[in-house]
Order: structure tokens, then sequence, then C-alpha cells
């Protein structure tokens, strides 16, 4: 506190506003830094700008940005609404900063004291949301360096920096639920030491929610994440350890390390992964139709051209939204991207577009269809999972649409620092192709709209290719394309289809019954009298018995069909049945209409 400040704030008259605005901010100012040394202490008493009428917890308090007295979180945007000293700080900025809007929690949280971290992930925890776990993440150093850790290789990216926010957390909620069980617990670095490990463990399970009688997990993907976190916060500590030549922190750690490498797995993260795997057995896991893909991808064509017909003349941020929004979700469709890598899209690697010669070796060997398709697609190469590159088509249509966009940008409220293609007006963000396909499959009116999502098209993409035959290069090819290799395609997005089982695998199931002379070379040739009429026919005779079986094959097949499939089924004793069943028997026409499912 300044004497300049207080000289300032008695130089106004004795009852004047300005003077009480200006002594009731210097109070608060001096209020602040003794709650500052508390928190940084982790003892003592903060002092609220209202006394609380009962018992409080300081976790519930954040100061307000501009008067820099403490409120209560829920209280706290209540009072920024009416504060004096931010009235009066908004008189002296631009109209521009006037109309900005941020989280009210996560401007009062950067005020508050970090253990130890850098800017960019001070920044990172100040956008948290403000709850116990964030406040306990503050007063950790071993979590706050290994968050800072995270930022360093993953900071640049800007999508990434939710995936630091929840390592974070993940470390934070482990460590409410160790306090809980041990009074003396501080910090995570308390319990990176050989003799706590079993009781990490413990506290590993009760966070997971693990029931000791039916050996599983409630919680087992938390499970297996927090494994890797604890490994890389360990791993940060005995870097500090080396740096700061601490041997004895250093063999503890080391120790602790060993510990995790070797009986982490037995103690949890098998029993884990086994519970995760039996979880999705006999779970419904469908893809989309191509008939439902089809009717979205028309409803967001209709939506595109109304509303680039309204921007096309005059500004309508309306429809400048809208247009937004189907272009994105149209090249997530088109391309089978992750939402996440298409909303990315940035406006410099837009301009950036492949605009090479095509090869004339590779070019004289495709199709004439490959010909003309490699001259009007634009290939744009894009940042997918774990950095690896991948590729972008974009059709004419999409290009037009994208074009008008970036042309009417500003007109639409994008700040000029916005890097994103797919840009938030009013916004550094970008907007989320999730909540586009979402949007836009329930207003198509389709058959199962929550299956129009990234991850159910890209799994529909692999699940169709077992219907062309690919060569394993083609395969290979479809895998690179889609951010991955082959065999994650195979045994993660490629879906084991009921109907290819039981229309396939089961043909091979009954010619084995019948015996080798029925096998061929492939499932497509073989005829056991399996494909067809007969497993049906095998079902019935099981449920209603022989006669009614004759009677229903009498009715779709010629007598010597019928004398052919009952020699099969175990001789002449029920041929007798035929004359029985003769007056039954539909007319031609309609005997002929049945006769189309016959194989």
């Amino acid at each position: 506190m300044d004497i300049k400040d207080v000289g300032y704030a008695f130089s106004f008259p004795l009852g004047s506003k300005e003077r009480k605005v200006l002594l009731e901010q210097l109070r608060n100012k001096g209020d602040f830094r003794h709650n500052t040394d508390v928190l940084e202490k982790g003892s003592g008493q903060i002092v609220t700008w209202k006394q609380p009428s009962a018992d409080a917890s300081i976790k519930d308090y954040l100061p307000c940005p501009f008067c820099f007295g403490m409120f209560r979180k829920k209280d706290l945007w209540r009072h920024q609404s009416s504060c004096k000293t931010k009235q009066s700080c908004l008189k002296d900025q631009d109209d521009n900063q006037k109309n900005t809007r941020g989280r009210v929690q996560s401007r009062a949280a950067s005020l508050l004291p970090i253990a130890a971290s850098s800017d960019g992930c001070q920044k990172i925890i100040n956008t948290m949301r403000q709850d116990d776990v964030s406040f306990h993440i503050r007063n950790d150093s071993l979590i706050c360096k290994y968050g800072e850790s995270l930022y360093g290789k993953h900071g640049r990216v800007r999508s990434r920096h939710q995936y630091i926010a929840q390592r974070m957390r993940e470390l934070g909620r482990f460590m409410l639920v160790a306090k809980e069980m041990d009074n003396t617990v501080r910090g995570l670095e308390d319990l990176c030491a050989p003799a706590r490990f079993q009781f990490v463990v413990n506290v590993a399970k009760r966070l997971t929610q693990f029931s000791p009688g039916k050996n599983e997990y409630g919680k087992p993907s938390t499970a297996v994440k927090i494994g890797f976190c604890l490994k890389g916060a360990v791993e940060v500590l005995i870097g500090q350890a080396l740096m700061n030549e601490d041997d004895l922190s250093e063999k503890k750690a080391k120790k602790f390390f060993e510990l995790l490498e070797k009986n982490w797995r037995n103690s949890v993260s098998i029993t884990a992964h086994q519970t995760i795997q039996e979880k999705r057995w006999n779970k419904e896991d469908d893809i989309p139709l191509t008939k439902n893909v089809i009717a979205l991808r028309d409803h967001l064509r209709m939506v595109e051209d109304e509303a680039r017909a309204k921007i096309t003349h005059q500004m309508n941020l309306r429809a400048y939204k809208a247009l937004n929004e189907t272009v994105l979700a149209q090249v997530i469709i088109f391309n089978k991207r992750r939402e996440g890598e298409a909303s990315c899209l940035t406006l410099d690697t837009y301009k950036k577009a492949s605009t090479n010669a095509i090869n004339e070796d590779i070019y004289s060997t495709l199709s004439p269809l490959e010909k003309e398709l490699s001259k009007i697609l634009t290939r744009i190469e894009i940042r997918g999972k774990r950095g690896k590159k991948v590729p972008v088509f974009l059709t004419e249509r999409m290009k037009e649409s994208i074009n008008l966009l970036v042309q009417r940008r500003e007109e639409a409220g994008v700040p000029a620092e916005n890097p994103y293609l797919f840009a938030r007006p009013g916004a550094m963000t970008n907007i989320r192709g999730c909540d586009c396909l979402r949007k836009y499959a329930k207003e198509s009116k389709t058959e199962n709209p929550e299956l129009l999502r990234s991850t159910k098209l890209r799994k529909q993409v692999a699940t169709l290719c077992q219907l062309l035959d690919l060569t394993e290069q083609e395969l290979e090819q479809v895998a690179r394309f889609m951010g991955h290799d082959i065999r994650v395609h195979c045994d993660f997005y490629r879906q084991t289809d009921k109907t290819f089982q039981i229309a396939k695998i089961s043909k091979l199931l009954f010619a084995m019954e019948q015996g080798t002379e029925t096998l061929r070379r492939n499932l497509d040739t073989l005829r056991p009298s399996v494909n067809g009429m007969y497993a049906l026919c095998m079902f019935i005779a099981t449920a209603v018995g022989c006669c009614t079986l004759h009677l229903f094959k009498y009715w779709l097949w010629p007598l010597e069909s019928l004398k052919e499939h009952c020699l099969l089924l175990g001789g002449n004793t029920c041929l007798n049945c035929h004359r029985n069943v003769l007056s039954h028997r539909p007319r031609a026409g309609h005997r002929q209409s049945l006769a189309k499912v016959r194989p």
C-alpha cells in the first residue's frame, strides 16, 4: 500500500463518495495482503468483506478482481454487478474491453497464490472449476510442477490445455481422498515414499470404487489414469531432487517409482483393464446406417444454402453462425475426422492449402474417375491425435462456403487474433464439432440421431471396409488417412457386426455339421442348404415339429425341392405328409411371390 494512495484518498472532502470508495479499496487491499499470506502459509484466518454467520471454509471464498474484497464464490457474480470500484475502472477502458465477458470465478482465482508453476500453467489452474480440487492443486507444489512439465510438452497447442487440466485434477481428487484417509497428509510429495506405497494403492481403490467381493472397479478408467499421473509426478520429483542435489529424496523417489513400475500393474492396472474389457461385452455398439448419414448431409446442405443466401449480400449473425456450424459438420462427415481435429483447423493452415502439382507418374496410373477427383478436391494437412499429421479433403462446395466465412469474419465480430477457421464470434475460441453434429442430427429427424457422431462415423468406415475385401496395402492407406495404423483400425474401430457373423460364419458351422463334402474354398461358395431357408427350417423343426416344417417349406418350394430337403432332414419317414397338405397350398401366383425368398 503506497502513502500516495492514502494521501489521494484524504484529498477528497470528508464524507464525499469518492473518499469512501477509495478508503474502502485501501482497506480491502490491506485485507487481501493478509489473506494472501495466510493462504501461502496454509494456516491462520482470512478477513472477509462480510462476516459469515456460521462456520465457513476458506475454500468457499474468492477475491473480487476490482476491489479485492473476499466474497463467497456463489455471491461473487452478484457483487460484481454492483461493485463501485469496477464501475470506476470501466470508465477508463475502451468500449471493446467493456463488452468482454469472462468467467467471474476464473478471473478472481488468478489473484490467489499458486505453489510453483509457470504463467501458462497458472492460467490453466485459474480457468479450472473453483472447487476443493482446484484449491488443493494451488497449494500442492508437486502437482503444480507436474502440470508445468505437461505444459512444457503440450502447452503450444491450445486444445491440449484441457488435457493438462484433467491430469492435474485427477491427482487433486486423489489427494482429497488421501487426506480423508490420513489427516497427516499435506501434499503429493508426502506419499512418494516406498513405505507409503500400499497406502497409495488403497487410496486409488477407494477413489475408483473398488469392490473386493466382485474384484472389479466402479471407475476402471480412472484407476488406469491415476497410475500414469503418479509416474509422471514422481519423475518430476526425481528431476527436482537431482537439481537440488538431495540424495535422500532422490533415493526415496526412485524406489517409489520402481514400486510403481513393478507392483502397480498387479495391484491395480490388470484388474482395471479386465473390468474395462468385460463392460464392453454384450454392449450395444451400433454404427449409423448409410441412409441416415445421407439424410443428415442433405439437411446440412439445405441449411447451408439458406445461410449463404442470407449473408451473401447482407451480414446476418445468426446466418453466419449456421453456415459456420453446417460447414464444420460436413467436413467431419465427409472426411470421417475426429471432431476435435476438424474444429481446431486454423485459418493459416487453410490459406496454405496444398496446391502442389500432381505427380505425373502416379497420375498416369489412375482411372478416369480418380483423375477427376484429384483435380476437384483440396487436401489440407492438420494436427491429429498424438501430434500425427492427418489429411482433410475439401470439396469445391465446402471451399465456397469457407471463403464466404473468411470474408465476413470481421463483420461477424470475430477477433483478428482468433487463429481458428471455424471461429466463434466475439471470442478467442472455436465452435465444437460435437455440438454441431448433435444439433443438426436432431433437427434432421433421422433414425437414431445419437449414432451420428464422429466416433461412430469412423467406426462405420472401418466396419464397411470388410465388405470391400481390401488388400493389405489398401487397408493401410485407409488407416493412415484415419490417423492410426492397421492394428488400431482392426482391433478398436472395426466392429464385429452381428449380422455379418450370423450370415457368414453360421454357414460354415452348418456345413461342418453336414460333413466335409459340403465345404468349399471360401464362405461365399458354401451351399450346404444352409444359405437360405434350410437354416430357418432347422429352427422351425426344433420348435414345432417336422410336419409343420414340411408344410412351411411346401408352400415355398416345388415338390422336388421339398423331397430333397426332407432327405437332408433324415429320410423318407415324413414324405407321406405331402398329400395331407395339398389342399393348403397357395395359388400359383402367390407361391411364385413367396418363392422369391428362395436361395
